[in-house]
């Protein structure tokens, strides 16, 4: 939850925005849905802040779904952190067994 804390208000606004569905939308909405990627992408935040926990997150990146060749999904993050006047960028990959089961979460630092 601490990481939660540290997110810039902004960020944390679209996040909970696109993670999130008020009871009023959903009754307006009954067919909407959030994205399939939403709970790979908190795991994503989550996991990012317990490794990296003198950063804070400050922007966060669906980078996409692919298959690999065993048939494992792959989804793909990027997150930028900061810490005073550094950032860094890290790319989570979490890998899932076809039927989407998760099997393991790597991360990859960049410049940004």
């Amino acid at each position: 939850m601490k990481i939660f804390l540290k997110l810039s208000p902004l960020l944390l606004t679209g996040f909970l925005l696109t993670t999130f569905v008020p009871p009023a939308v959903e009754a307006a909405y009954p067919d909407m849905q959030e994205p399939a990627y939403a709970k790979w992408g908190r795991l994503a935040v989550f996991e990012t802040g317990k490794r990296y926990p003198d950063y804070d997150i400050v922007d966060y990146l669906y980078t996409g779904r692919n298959l690999a060749q065993n048939e494992d999904i792959v989804e793909k993050f990027k997150l930028l952190l900061k810490k005073g006047s550094s950032e860094k960028g890290v790319i989570v990959t979490i890998t899932l067994t076809p039927s989407g089961v998760f099997k393991n979460i790597s991360f990859q630092e960049t410049d940004q």
